[in-house]
């Protein structure tokens, strides 16, 4: 592999039995995730390489500069709105399959989470030391998937370690330069943990703050801190996510979808839809349908 770090940015997305691929692209060329199977449910990580791109996260306007480094989640889609004319990227797609197989599921956890909780704010600024670590990981990942060999999965799993380890070494640094209590940060990570699990039974915050064993007002106080919004809200946007992905890729009913999600009645999922969508979730299925 070569290390040099000017290595020309070409055209290219190698895949490994449709479960991860690495991709350079540029203004001219987009995200293609047509090489991940289960792309939908992939984790996606842009490391900027030359100038700026503005992308939509999570329904918020990011620009990203040379250097930054991003982390989509599953179900939050990178869609880049306009790039310099010298825009260049590389990034990688993970099948939420292949971070399954990988014994380094908490640390995948760690970095997600840290985009779903600064949405304003999801990309991680490199110095040159991280920058060069986590690009020569992505060019590691795109050598081992042009040149497949019998210890290929075992070869990019260490990678994605490496990666993850990078990155969390970043963000942990972040995090103490914000003067953000490492205590309360990792309390929200397992409210995180807990809400994913449960979030579609239970809306209260009483239920995640006995599963902590603190009280409801120092989960309130925590997740405040860190992300700036509510627990209700943080709640909220995860059925908001799960609401919309069940729309676009079920024939569930909204009445199906509701109980799916423990609402009381089709009618209570469809306001708090609608409060949170601007439309109800009908007319959120069809426009997702007439794009397809």
């Amino acid at each position: 592999m070569s290390n040099e770090p000017n290595k020309n940015l070409q055209p290219s997305n190698p895949s490994w039995e449709g479960r991860i691929a690495c991709q350079y692209f540029d203004r001219d060329l987009r995200l293609d995730k047509s090489q991940v199977k289960t792309a939908v449910n992939s984790y996606v990580y842009g490391l900027i390489e030359c100038g700026s791109a503005v992308v939509d996260f999570d329904q918020n306007e990011i620009t990203l500069q040379a250097g930054d480094f991003i982390i989509f989640p599953p179900q939050i889609p990178p869609v880049v709105l306009k790039t310099s004319e010298d825009y260049k990227a590389i990034c990688l797609i993970v099948s939420s399959n292949f971070v399954y197989d990988c014994p380094i599921s908490r640390n995948v956890f760690q970095t997600s989470t840290f985009s779903l909780i600064n949405t304003t704010h999801p990309n991680i600024p490199l110095n040159k030391f991280a920058h060069a670590s986590i690009k020569m990981a992505m060019l590691s990942f795109m050598d081992h998937l042009e040149h497949p060999h019998s210890h290929t999965l075992e070869a990019l799993q260490s990678l994605y370690g490496l990666l993850l380890s990078d990155a969390i070494a970043v963000i942990e640094k972040q995090i103490n330069d914000d003067f953000t209590s490492q205590h309360a940060y990792q309390l929200f990570i397992e409210f995180s943990k807990i809400l994913r699990i449960h979030f579609r039974e239970r809306h209260d915050i009483t239920f995640y703050a006995e599963k902590l064993n603190i009280s409801p007002r120092y989960l309130s106080m925590v997740t405040k801190q860190i992300t700036h919004t509510t627990v209700a809200t943080f709640i909220n946007r995860h059925l908001m996510l799960e609401a919309c992905w069940l729309l676009k890729t079920t024939d569930y009913s909204i009445q199906r979808i509701s109980e799916i999600l423990h609402f009381a009645d089709q009618a209570s999922f469809s306001k708090f839809f609608k409060r949170i969508n601007g439309k109800n979730p009908m007319q959120y299925r069809r426009e997702m349908e007439s794009r397809t």
